[in-house]
């Protein structure tokens, strides 16, 4: 059992918790619904309330996630899906100071 040195004093502090952004109220996407819903599943089916990361990983396989193959970036044509990326891009950026000097 933990026991504070003898020469140290605690106080409740007065601040006010930090609110965790991942409990607040939103608009979940479909996606993190069903993530959700499979890890309480999960949680309420083996009975344990603190799922490893490897049980985790386990509950997005079963749900349909899977690794998707790494692209090297040297590849040409992965430069050229960058560059045309890059082009619509620059393309979307004109028509928004286009749309806001209207």
């Amino acid at each position: 059992m933990f026991k504070p040195p003898a020469n140290r004093t605690y106080h409740k502090s007065s601040k006010r918790k930090q609110i965790d952004p991942t409990t607040c109220e939103r608009d979940y996407s479909s996606d993190e619904l069903e993530f959700m819903q499979a890890l309480e599943r999960y949680k309420n089916s083996s009975g344990r309330k603190f799922p490893t990361c490897s049980e985790i990983l386990e509950v997005l396989r079963f749900i349909g996630y899977q690794k998707v193959a790494h692209v090297d970036a040297s590849s040409s044509h992965s430069n050229a899906v960058a560059q045309s990326a890059e082009a619509n891009l620059e393309k979307i950026d004109q028509a928004i100071r286009d749309l806001a000097t209207q």
